[in-house]
């Protein structure tokens, strides 16, 4: 097996507006914590390659990844159906998806040009990396390991203490660096200001790094997964906790029995709610709008215009359905990384690890807001008590059968690969 590695920083400048956050109400951010990093792992194995990409923002639709994908099989040959790429979802990076108040606080002019700007840098310093990380690839070992970060999380959904604390990775040595992929189910949101941020896994970063490590973070299942805290302490406490338990757990690792590498991939057509018609949806924010822009510090009224703004924002669309991809790779029949659209809650993320524990598989990382972002995938259950995830607006368009849908494609393609070997 060969591997190579590669990072680019692309911090945005201060005056860009961040995602995530309703309560920013569209200003601009004003300063930097830590930086946003794009990281890129090339393995290549019996002569198969497999990119995989992470990048600390919000999200990236699927135009905006199939452009990369497209671009880096132009510049280093690999096949755009071999790429991956996942985001950490943190809410402290420019507003790569879904921008809030998009009828209540539009965009200047000047605004659109610095973000558009940004993201051709941002494009740019991926594809940079993805040619490096080939550049660089030299003869590697893989192993796996796996350990926990407990008491950092909740369910914010159901208050059920139902979390996901493990911490599944894989050990990367080659020539040049240590590099430790791993997984965590949690939401990005410790930071809350108008500060740039990776949030949690920028510290880890680097924390890692002055151990020797390259860390490349995936998301996991946290669709209803928050921090117990927030604040830029407790991004310390986490990125500190996760480093003890990986730097814990890095020499208890096992060797893969075989290298073979399968990738498999499948097209989803999701069906979306809909919306008030238009002129409907423009009524409701035109009146909410009216009543609530001079009070806009009561929470009440603010969550109010928030929902009527992404209602007639969502009736302008139009969309019905809506086109998306899932990705897995599986190594040596042992570990398998899926790769989910959007905010998967825990309950489906638990119920893939065992359904490819029960395959076979010795470790499954389920790595969410990658390749595209549909929004969230609730369960049942959510769509049943109305909670914050299921109801309507641009971050949550699908029905309830979605996560049904998405998990059966996702055992169709983890089985799929089984039978390959």
């Amino acid at each position: 097996m060969k591997a190579g590695y590669a990072k680019r920083n692309v911090t945005p400048p201060t005056g860009l507006r961040l995602g995530g956050y309703a309560h920013r109400l569209g200003r601009p951010s004003q300063e930097v914590h830590d930086p946003l990093m794009v990281s890129v792992i090339h393995i290549e194995s019996h002569g198969e390659d497999v990119l995989l990409i992470h990048c600390d923002v919000l999200g990236v639709y699927r135009s905006f990844a199939d452009s990369i994908k497209r671009c880096i099989q132009e510049e280093v040959g690999i096949g755009s159906n071999r790429v991956f790429l996942t985001t950490t979802h943190t809410h402290s990076g420019p507003e790569t998806i879904t921008p809030m108040w998009p009828n209540t606080f539009p965009y200047s002019d000047d605004e659109k040009r610095a973000l558009k700007q940004w993201e051709a840098f941002f494009m740019t310093s991926i594809i940079e990396a993805a040619a490096e990380a080939c550049e660089k690839s030299t003869l590697a070992s893989l192993k796996l390991g796996e350990t926990q970060a407990p008491g950092l999380t909740y369910n914010r959904a159901y208050k059920n203490n139902i979390v996901d604390e493990r911490m599944p990775f894989m050990l990367i040595r080659n020539r040049d660096s240590n590099i430790v992929l791993t997984n965590y189910c949690c939401h990005p949101v410790c930071n809350t200001d108008l500060g740039v941020s990776a949030d949690y896994p920028g510290e880890l970063y680097s924390r890692m790094l002055r151990k020797g490590f390259e860390v490349f973070f995936t998301t996991g299942s946290a669709g209803n997964v928050d921090p117990v805290e927030k604040g830029r302490g407790f991004i310390s406490k986490m990125g500190l906790s996760m480093q003890h338990a990986l730097m814990n757990a890095v020499g208890n690792t096992i060797e893969l029995a075989s290298e073979g590498i399968n990738i498999q991939n499948r097209i989803v057509r999701l069906k979306l709610r809909s919306p008030p018609r238009l002129e409907e949806a423009r009524r409701r924010f035109l009146t909410q709008y009216e009543l609530c822009r001079s009070r806009l510090d009561n929470q009440e009224c603010t969550i109010s215009l928030l929902y009527a703004d992404e209602e007639y924002e969502i009736a302008k669309e139009g969309k019905e359905s809506a086109e998306t991809l899932i990705q897995t790779l599986t190594i040596g029949g042992e570990v398998v990384f899926v790769s989910i659209p959007g905010e998967l809650f825990v309950e489906f993320g638990l119920k893939i690890r065992d359904e490819a524990n029960s395959i076979g598989y010795k470790s499954t990382i389920v790595s969410t807001y990658s390749e595209d972002y549909i929004g969230y995938i609730p369960d049942n259950a959510a769509f049943e008590k109305v909670t914050y995830e299921a109801r309507l607006a641009r971050w949550s368009r699908v029905t309830p059968e979605a996560g049904d849908q998405l998990f059966q494609t996702v055992l169709d393609c983890i089985v799929s690969s089984k039978k390959s070997l």
